[in-house]
This record gives C-alpha cells, sequence and structure tokens, in this order.
C-alpha cells in the first residue's frame, strides 16, 4: 500500500511539473507587446484602452490572444473626447466627436482577422450582450473568413434581437465580395427566408445583401417581398443588381422580366 501512495505521489508530481510548463510555455509564447496591451485593456483608462486596442490592430494576427479582452469591450460605452473633439460637440449640431472604446476594440479584431474569427462567432452565438453580439457580426462581415457564414447564418435565424439579425444579414453580403455564389446558397436561403422577418430593418438588409450575392434563385422571394411591403422592402434596387435592369418598384415588371429570363 505504501508503495502504491509512494508510486502515486511521483506521478502526481511529474504530472504537476508537466501541465505547469505547459503553462508557463503557453503563457511565454503571448508576445510581450501583446501581454502589455492585454493589461492595459483591463485596467487603463479610456484613452489608453483606445489607443492599446490601435496597437494591437497595428501588430495584427499575432495579436490574437488579445482577442476576447477586445470582445469583452464591444459594448463599452466609454468615449475619449479630445480638447477639440469638446469644441467641435460645443459649436456643431452634431455633438458626437470623439473616440469610441467599442469602436476601436471592433477595429483591432478586424485587422486581427482570420484568427479572431474563432472568437467572435463564439461570442455572437453565445454572449448575453446584444451590443457585443452585432459588433461582432459586423467584425466577421469585415474579416469574410468562409469559417463564420454558418455562424453568421445561425444568428439570422435565431437572434432574439432585431439589431443583431440585421447585421448578420448584412455581413453575409459582404461575402460576396470574396467568394461564390455557390458557397454561399445556404446564406441565399437564410436570407431569403428573413426577408418575411417581422422587422423591417432586417427585411432591407436582407434584401441589400441577396442584390450584392446576386443570386438568379433569389429573384422570386425579392418580387414577392416588393408585393408584400412595396418600396420599403429595398428589393427593387435588389433585383436591379441582380438582372442590371431599372424596372421601379412594379413587381409585375419583374415577374415578367424574371418569366422571360429564369432558367428551366
Amino acid at each position: 500500500m505504501k508503495k502504491f501512495v509512494a508510486i502515486t505521489a511521483v506521478l502526481f508530481l511529474l504530472a504537476s511539473l508537466s501541465f505547469s510548463g505547459q503553462s508557463h510555455a503557453q503563457d511565454t509564447a503571448i508576445p510581450e507587446e501583446v501581454k502589455r496591451q492585454i493589461e492595459i485593456l483591463q485596467s487603463g483608462t479610456t484613452k489608453e484602452k483606445i489607443n492599446a486596442a490601435r496597437t494591437l490592430g497595428k501588430i495584427g494576427s499575432e495579436a490574437v490572444p488579445a482577442a476576447v479582452y477586445l470582445i469583452e469591450l464591444l459594448d463599452s460605452p466609454k468615449k475619449y473626447r479630445s480638447p477639440l473633439d469638446k469644441i467641435l460637440n460645443v459649436v456643431t449640431i452634431v455633438g458626437k466627436f470623439g473616440d469610441k472604446v467599442s469602436i476601436e476594440s471592433q477595429h483591432a479584431l478586424i485587422k486581427i482577422g482570420g484568427p479572431a474569427v474563432g472568437p467572435l462567432s463564439e461570442a455572437l452565438l453565445n454572449d448575453s450582450r446584444s451590443r457585443v453580439r452585432y459588433n461582432a457580426a459586423i467584425a466577421l462581415g469585415d474579416i469574410k473568413d468562409a469559417g463564420s457564414i454558418d455562424t453568421l447564418i445561425t444568428a439570422l435565424q435565431k437572434d432574439v434581437d432585431y439589431q443583431v439579425r440585421m447585421y448578420s444579414a448584412e455581413a453575409l453580403g459582404e461575402m460576396a465580395e470574396k467568394w461564390s455564389i455557390e458557397l454561399l446558397d445556404n446564406a441565399v436561403t437564410a436570407l431569403m427566408e428573413a426577408l418575411k422577418d417581422n422587422d423591417q430593418n432586417v427585411r432591407q438588409k436582407a434584401a441589400a445583401a441577396l442584390g450584392k450575392i446576386k443570386s438568379m434563385r433569389s429573384v422570386p422571394a425579392l418580387i414577392e417581398a416588393l408585393q408584400t411591403y412595396g418600396k420599403d422592402s429595398n428589393a427593387a434596387p435588389a433585383l436591379s443588381k441582380i438582372s442590371l435592369q431599372h424596372l421601379g418598384n412594379d413587381p409585375q415588371k419583374w415577374q415578367k422580366w424574371y418569366d422571360s429570363n429564369k432558367q428551366d
């Protein structure tokens, strides 16, 4: 029995040393500059957090260990106003000059690029804060990584917040700049369904996205949206992009064009 206990103790010690070594290796693998900026993101002033986000964006993909900390700030209400911003806010009607922590964090994530897609996708589907989710959707649309398409489709179909659905639809449309219609086939289906969303903003973004993808398969759904919601559907501009025709907001004209040009 004593021999068994001794062997177990040795094995536990070796395992502990191995885990400690792995953790230390993982920690030292993070560039020192990234570590410093992460610390600032956690405890710095508003201005310092903005500068840290900008620094991480300049570092690029190697700054991916900071992604989760940047995502945490996507719903930050903090804004830094320089003395000039304060003056402009007084003398102009707009009064919105200044740099936002949330926007700078989003820009940094976009510049980190592909390596940030995993954490952003996780946030889009699971974060409890809607501002984090829709800012994650916007970032994914700008990164345009094919690995995020299914995540964006899920958010478009299932998220309870209309802004998340709206920006997910927009992000799927952005994918058309980089990926083929064939790869976006499931996205087209989801966007066609979103043309019947109960929120007008979502419907409009879905129509605009379909106009960017330019799939003939979406034409009947866009004509139906035009018939149901009229000009506010945003379907006519999408149909014009797909067809290179300008037939206005008359669904009958678009149906006639489609009947003449659809492929059997």
